[in-house]
């Protein structure tokens, strides 16, 4: 007898035989699927909360690094001819190693003009600092650039008004930014407006560009003519041993960068020394911007794969949520899709019917997902140090997110559609089900990966944070509490014994110095300093700086040997050492004496941290000028007064520098700002760490709900037998905690070896101790227990009468 229901579609979610007519009916399946769907959820709350919970977590993490990627890959995309420009830079062979740097001499870029034709246009770019412009009482600091003409072929900023090309081919013109025309006149309508700059010279805008866009790698409110910088510095275009610049070029159609580079080599030949200039893609220039032995390796671009390895792991972590369940509950629906193959249905159609739930789940989880990343946004900017945003009218950016929260539906859905649909309709039927060991046994497997990434991410993030306290309290070599940098602009440097003077008088001031650099970082190095025994191999670089008397009493800096540049001596031609200079130079004591050159050695200080605060100490030599400096130093009396002593020093500076604005910062605050880096790095993997051990938990939460309510009567039994409710307790949380104490196994020496690769790179390091591990394993154990308790003590303390009623 034929069966009524066979020409009748679907009924309440049963899928029968696929016809000529049911895939007609197509729509209608899938409106029945999603229909049972809802009702699915509806009916298991905690299964639907704790899927729904960690897919959105996990989405949410997802779009925002899926921003960051996007923003990261967009860099200097917005000009249009991004593949022909290309940046000279120079691999300098010293001590066996190649070094490679983008700063180039300024008379490489004429020769390059003059001897190959192959590049089409030439520029040198030079930074030019905070630029003091002045238009009657309004005077602002804008960031500026020294560039050539061909600075605007090269690079095609969008032009509002004027012509920028012809502007910097003019020694008395200036090309400035919308933001900076919109500062000083309110419109973008500024071309022959007159500038005073740097209280020296009347310039006038010669064109008005947009405003930068965020991601660009060169960064300006202002262009000057680089002839400008010529007419500053005589002769330097003719040097070729003054690195100093950034050569960019673009080359012509269908010139091959290799044979440009051959040619590049032989053009210089040996006015370089050791040195080798190559082009070099400016597309590469932020994502590709390590080297090793001349040879690109990596760079920011392994932030962005390790970006998005993280990204997959945490979404795992959620689909493995849902799969753990799904496969769980496999006992209370074998009968289910035991009745659909009964009636019909093929093993495909129950596969997409799981498959429609999950990415069903996976499309709800995106609604609260993006709304997670929506209000986490201005905190991840902060914490990365970008300026993300997310435009909801992108359709584009919606494409994205849909589609990964459809991919992470079907990922989530495949293991259980496939477990499901596999079972026998006959023995499920007949109660018949075979062992689940199986499933059993995935299930822990899944919860050892889950928790093998978790504890891997607490012990990076204690590693991380034990790395960035122990090199943040290093000594740092000198007294940075309350010591004032004060930057000169313009001619401010030439009036730099009136202001010392001037400050001096203030109760409250100890001292007053000046410097090339700020104590901080020092970007000046040569390998042609010249001592007594220098051998062959000794072609190390040499920081160098240049200083004004009393920098050492002023800084804090500790001496080993001799005295600090004093007018009592002169000084003109003495020279200062670290401690690694003089080790690396091979000075026996007394080093006071030593001619470095033709400077005679005065002192010797002590070790001070400087550049990069996880590298050992370079070798530094101090030379004293009396001339132009770019810092001037001001020590104050540690007393708590910092705010009236800063106030006069205001007072000061403008009786004596009329025209300048007055600006300062700490250099305890420069200090600081130099481990924003790890300390971003640290906070960022302390979320994600944070975040998977929540999507963990949730997942054991469920699990242990679902085997409490499976053993309900056995609970009851042993109950009435007088199991007490701590035995009951160990009895149902054993079997989750045994797979995270292999979690932990497994993880632990993975993470060991990961931390200490990492800490090798560093000079500075700590060293890997035994305690991390077992804190990183006790705290996912105590809150994977805790979890598992909520649900297990609920379980032991019900009454047994009522658990064997149920049953």
């Amino acid at each position: 007898m034929p069966c009524p229901l066979a020409n009748k579609g679907f009924k309440d979610g049963i899928v029968l035989a696929e016809s000529a007519d049911n895939r007609l009916k197509f729509p209608i399946m899938l409106k029945n699927y999603y229909a049972a769907t809802i009702r699915g959820m509806a009916k298991n709350r905690l299964f639907t909360f704790v899927n729904i919970s960690g897919l959105s977590i996990g989405l949410a993490l997802g779009i925002i690094f899926l921003l960051f990627v996007n923003g990261e890959l967009q860099y200097d995309r917005f000009h249009p001819n991004p593949s022909s420009i290309y940046g000279i830079m120079l691999n300098d062979s010293r001590e066996n190693i190649i070094y490679t740097g983008q700063t180039t001499t300024p008379a490489l870029a004429t020769a390059i003009r003059e001897g190959l034709p192959d590049a089409d246009h030439v520029a040198r770019i030079s930074d030019g600092g905070d630029q003091l412009l002045n238009i009657g009482n309004k005077s602002t600091y804008e960031k500026g650039l020294y560039a050539d003409a061909d600075f605007f072929h090269i690079f095609r900023f969008p032009v509002i008004a004027g012509n920028p090309v012809a502007a910097l081919s003019d020694p008395g013109s200036i090309v400035i930014t919308s933001g900076t025309a919109r500062k000083f006149f309110g419109t973008d309508d500024a071309v022959g407006k007159i500038f005073l700059h740097n209280q020296t010279r009347s310039l006038k805008v010669g064109a008005v560009i947009r405003d930068i866009p965020e991601n660009s790698t060169l960064k300006f409110d202002v262009v000057l003519p680089y002839r400008l910088a010529e007419l500053q510095n005589p002769g330097i275009s003719d040097r070729w041993d003054y690195n100093a610049i950034q050569t960019f070029i673009t080359l012509k159609p269908h010139v091959d960068p290799s044979v440009f580079n051959d040619k590049l080599k032989k053009l210089v030949g040996t006015r370089y020394g050791n040195s080798t200039p190559f082009a070099y893609p400016f597309a590469d220039f932020r994502l590709y911007n390590k080297f090793k032995d001349g040879k690109p390796a990596g760079g920011r671009i392994q932030i962005i794969q390790f970006t998005v390895i993280i990204g997959i792991f945490v979404l795992l972590l959620a689909c493995i949520n849902f799969m753990n369940l799904a496969t769980a509950r496999s006992v209370q629906r074998a009968r289910e899709v035991g009745v659909r193959k009964t009636l019909g249905a093929t093993r495909r159609q129950i596969v997409w019917q799981f498959l429609s739930e999950s990415m069903a789940m996976a499309l709800l989880a995106l609604i609260t997902g993006v709304l997670l990343a929506k209000l986490s946004l201005h905190a991840m900017n902060t914490m990365l140090r970008t300026h993300l945003t997310m435009d909801l009218t992108d359709w584009k950016l919606w494409l994205a997110m849909i589609g990964l929260a459809m991919i992470t539906g079907l990922i989530a859905g495949s293991y259980p559609a496939l477990f499901l649909s596999a079972f026998r309709p006959v023995k499920v039927l007949k109660g018949q089900m075979l062992s689940n060991r199986s499933g059993s046994f995935f299930r822990k497997a899944l919860v050892t990966f889950q928790f093998m990434i978790s504890i891997f991410l607490i012990i990076t993030t204690i590693v991380i944070f034990r790395q960035h306290r122990y090199v943040q309290e290093l000594p740092i070599g000198y007294d940075a509490e309350n010591l004032i940098d004060i930057p000169t602009r313009g001619n401010m440097a030439g009036k730099y014994d009136a202001i010392r003077e001037a400050f001096l008088q203030i109760p409250g001031v100890q001292g007053v110095s000046a410097g090339n650099d700020d104590l901080v970082r020092y970007n000046g190095a040569t390998n042609d300093l010249v001592w007594p025994g220098k051998t062959a191999d000794q072609n190390f670089m040499v920081n160098i700086s240049h200083v004004q008397y009393d920098w050492i009493r002023t800084a804090g800096l500790s001496l080993v040997e001799g005295r600090d540049f004093s007018r009592d001596f002169g000084d003109t031609m003495g020279c200062i050492l670290n401690e690694t200079a003089v080790k690396k130079m091979g000075l026996k004591p007394p080093v006071v004496g030593t001619l470095i050159g033709n400077n005679m050695v005065i002192g010797v200080v002590k070790n001070f941290s400087f550049n990069d605060p996880f590298d050992a100490t370079a070798p530094l030599a101090v030379f004293l000028n009396t001339g132009t400096l770019n810092h001037i130093f001001v020590r104050l009396v540690n007393n708590g007064q910092w705010q009236q002593q800063v106030q006069q020093l205001e007072t000061a500076f403008k009786k004596t520098a009329p025209g300048f604005p007055f600006e300062f910062h700490f250099t305890q605050d420069a200090q600081e700002r130099k481990f924003a880096g790890i300390r971003s790095t640290w906070q960022m993997i302390s979320v994600v760490g944070t975040l998977a051990i929540i999507i963990s938990c949730l997942g054991l939460l469920g699990l242990s709900t679902f085997m409490a309510e499976k053993r309900t009567r056995e609970i009851g039994i042993r109950k009435v037998f007088g199991a007490s409710i701590a035995r009951l307790w160990f009895m149902l949380s054993a079997d989750l905690m045994k797979p995270i104490l292999l979690a932990f196994l497994l993880s632990a020496p993975l993470a060991a070896w990961a931390m200490q690769v990492l800490l090798q790179h560093m000079d500075q390091h700590i060293s890997l101790s035994w305690w991390i591990f077992m804190l990183a394993g006790l705290l996912a154990i105590v809150i994977a227990l805790l979890t598992i308790s909520v649900q297990g003590i609920r379980a032991a303390m019900t009454n047994p009468a009522n658990s064997l009623k149920a049953e």
